[in-house]
């Protein structure tokens, strides 16, 4: 078992739910509402089946590039998407289009966050200016570095490892990608 790993989701629950079953989300420093916080509850209750990569395979999600690092400082981890979803305009909360998993030095992969994301061309087919997407009441952020990958609208949620860098960070400091495997670094692209 992998205690940093355990140690990280306990203190995510209790960041979400408090340490009396109370939400310290849902306003102070997070600001986060109370709709927000409920809605991301129901996210994380809805999806924990995906903390086996095997059934994150079997309900159609895929490996996409390698591990994602941000330089030396900043992980991400490795994606595997559901290319059905990311293919359409559909934003669901409970259907996350990409699944992120920090591989682990022996073979292993811990499921750490959830990504949501849209081309920008099916978002904004017409090229009429139309506004970022949003979800938890937060915007995309438009990625145009990404190899392989035309540009696309991106939300990063780190529902399964504490990210000291905020809940919708797109890098975590705490994520690694093991030293012997490639990696997509997108500080250099």
């Amino acid at each position: 078992m992998n205690y940093r790993h355990l140690f990280l989701s306990i203190l995510l629950v209790l960041t979400i739910e408090g340490p009396a079953g109370l939400s310290t989300l849902g306003g102070g420093a997070a600001g986060l509402s109370p709709k927000t916080v409920d809605l991301i509850r129901s996210v994380r209750v809805a999806t924990a089946k995906y903390q086996d990569v095997r059934t994150a395979r079997a309900a159609g999600y895929g490996e996409f590039l390698d591990c994602f690092t941000y330089g030396g400082q900043r992980g991400m981890g490795q994606h595997y998407v559901q290319g059905d979803w990311a293919g359409d305009d559909v934003l669901d909360p409970l259907r996350p289009e990409a699944l992120v998993y920090e591989p682990l030095g022996d073979g292993k992969q811990v499921l750490v966050a959830y990504e949501y994301l849209v081309f920008a061309d099916v978002w904004d087919p017409d090229e009429e200016g139309r506004n970022p997407p949003r979800l938890f009441g937060q915007e995309f952020t438009l990625k145009t570095t990404i190899p392989q990958t035309p540009p696309v609208w991106t939300l990063h949620i780190w529902l399964w490892s504490h990210n000291p860098d905020g809940l919708f960070a797109d890098y975590n400091p705490l994520i690694t990608c093991p030293a012997d495997q490639p990696v997509v670094d997108m500080a250099a692209s």
